[in-house]
């Protein structure tokens, strides 16, 4: 949280101005980020609510376009939502001027390209005949002009123009043949049956699985064999498989092919009503499929960097300038270990897909960067910090937490192979002269500490008035000189011993002894290391005692934890 009103007393320096564009630089990537790794699951969602984004991120970023298989089936349903609408007389011929009008520019567009008295001649005739007052003769004349321009350039090389008026006639000439009322249910059929075969299409190439939606398809074969199941019956199944066996020239026609194929032809429904159900209930399916272009090496194509780039640039230029002040404060011994240290952002930097991972960590060093500034309360008691720091302890105790059981279990499984009593025995013989060193070192220190000899003194006190007490009277001597004996003894052999240990310490001949006594206790240990009974009781005792030790690190004391106790 940004403390305004410390900047309202402080001027806005340099380094404020830096760290607040940072926060907001490095925060717009990450959204950018985010986003463009979840646009295709969410695109259903831009889809309905927001597609302008898809008009702008489809096709310039990861080059998708709309899928030809499953658009041409959607573009018939649309043929026959028209042939609806030109049922309509004055609707019929609106249509019919407009599409007179679209040739007739494409024509003077092509006027100006083709050189050829033959095409001045019939583009002279097209000019005249939309010219013809009265209706069915100007609607002959102008389809008769149209059918000699389509010959006419159907011998030259084809051009978006050529194409465009290919396309123009004969949508000229549906509206003319629709005009006549009985030739409505044959382009009805025709239709129907360009409707059949790409369905059959679709069932049998799954042009949904290229883009990962394969469970669209899904959902359109359940929904219309649902529907055809309530209706079906064995002699209408059978009927219509007979009519679509011609026009489909299939052994075997899939199941889906002929519920759409009832759906289409039944008799029960309106055209308006089946065009309706059907953008109701599939529609939505067949537009969010996609074709994902691919680039040169294979991969889809993705062209995210150009978004990226600005904040590239940005963060190199922030990258180096931070060098150069390492440099010049002589933050590290070397300059060129800064990269080293840095290396998450040399990472980050790199222009590929993989590595904007790395970037992630920016989010963390602003979150230091703003625990330091003083125009921030991110170190508050407010409940946006604590709510930060409770999830930023989680997040730290889980990673520590597996990286730690890890550890224990790779111990675990070196221990139960039987070799650690061996390796710890094996690093002791290694360390024998060390240990010969320290213990020389330690015994004539000890035997020469006077708190220690105090202490080993009255031990040996206590320990010779309770001998005394248990031994059997001496007759000549009185009880009371009996025990003083017996102290005076005890403590005169405790002196002997402490007086030879140290000089057996220092001299050579008692340093020599010393060290033969640890040989010897080095060499039993590793006899006794190779006792396969002392081998299993060891292992057991370690595995269990790590065992415990995993239980107690994977309790997750984050539970415990209250976010205002953060």
């Amino acid at each position: 949280m940004i403390s305004w009103d410390l900047i309202k007393k402080h001027k806005l320096g340099i380094p404020l101005l830096w760290d607040i564009t940072m926060v907001f630089v490095v925060l717009g990537n990450l959204a950018l980020i985010i986003f463009d790794l979840s646009y295709l699951s969410l695109r259903p969602f831009y889809f309905h609510k927001f597609p302008e984004i898809l008009k702008l991120y489809d096709k310039s970023i990861l080059g998708i376009e709309t899928h030809r298989t499953t658009v041409a089936y959607t573009d018939l349903v649309d043929d026959l939502k028209y042939l609806t609408q030109l049922r309509d007389d004055g609707f019929r011929e609106n249509q019919r001027k407009i599409t007179r009008e679209e040739i007739y520019k494409t024509l003077t567009s092509l006027k100006s390209q083709v050189s050829n008295e033959k095409f001045d001649s019939l583009y002279a005739n097209f000019e005249s005949a939309i010219q013809i007052e009265d209706v069915q003769v100007r609607r002959k004349k102008v389809e008769e002009t149209l059918v000699q321009l389509n010959d006419f350039f159907s011998v030259l090389e084809e051009t978006d123009e050529i194409t465009t008026l290919s396309e123009l006639s004969e949508k000229y000439a549906f509206i003319n043949r629709l005009s006549v009322e009985a030739n409505e249910s044959k382009e009805i059929l025709s239709i129907f049956q360009k409707m059949d075969k790409r369905m059959l299409e679709i069932v049998e190439t799954n042009p949904f699985a290229m883009s990962g939606q394969t469970h669209f398809l899904s959902e359109i074969q359940t929904g219309i064999k649902n529907e055809y199941q309530t209706h079906k019956t064995k002699a209408r199944d059978i009927k219509l498989r007979q009519e679509l066996d011609p026009v489909l020239n299939r052994d075997r026609i899939p199941s889906t092919v002929v519920a759409f194929a009832w759906f289409w032809r039944d008799q029960n429904r309106s055209l308006e009503q089946k065009i309706e159900f059907f953008n109701a209930n599939f529609r939505e399916y067949f537009s969010l499929n996609y074709y994902r272009a691919i680039a040169s090496d294979g991969s889809p194509v993705n062209n995210y960097l150009l978004l990226d780039a600005p904040f590239l640039f940005f963060f190199l230029a922030e990258f180096i300038i931070s060098w150069l002040i390492a440099i010049r404060n002589k933050s590290y011994i070397a300059w060129f270990l800064y990269p080293i240290y840095h290396w998450y952002d040399v990472l980050g930097l790199i222009p590929v897909a993989t590595f904007r991972f790395f970037r992630l960590v920016r989010v963390y060093k602003i979150y230091l960067m703003l625990q330091t500034n003083q125009f921030t309360r991110i170190l508050g008691n407010d409940l946006i910090s604590k709510t930060l720091r409770y999830y930023s302890n989680i997040i730290k105790e889980e990673i520590s937490d597996i990286v730690t059981i890890q550890i224990l279990t790779e111990t675990q499984n070196e221990v139960k192979s039987g070799n650690s009593l061996d390796q710890l025995v094996n690093a002791i013989d290694q360390n024998r002269d060390e240990l010969k060193k320290v213990a020389i070192k330690n015994i004539a220190k000890s035997a020469q500490n006077p708190n220690l000899q105090a202490l080993i003194q009255n031990l040996v006190t206590e320990v010779s008035e309770r001998v005394s007490a248990n031994m059997k009277p001496i007759s000549l001597l009185p009880k009371d000189m009996q025990a003083n004996l017996t102290k005076q003894i005890s403590l005169t052999i405790y002196s002997a011993i402490s007086q030879a240990t140290v000089a057996m310490a220092t001299d050579p001949s008692g340093r020599k002894s010393i060290e033969n006594l640890i040989d010897y206790i080095i060499d039993e240990m590793i006899v006794f290391a190779q006792d396969p009974d002392m081998v299993k009781l060891n292992t057991n005792i370690t595995v269990a005692l790590i065992e415990n030790m995993k239980k107690s690190i994977g309790e997750k004391k984050w539970l415990k934890a209250e976010i205002g106790n953060s």
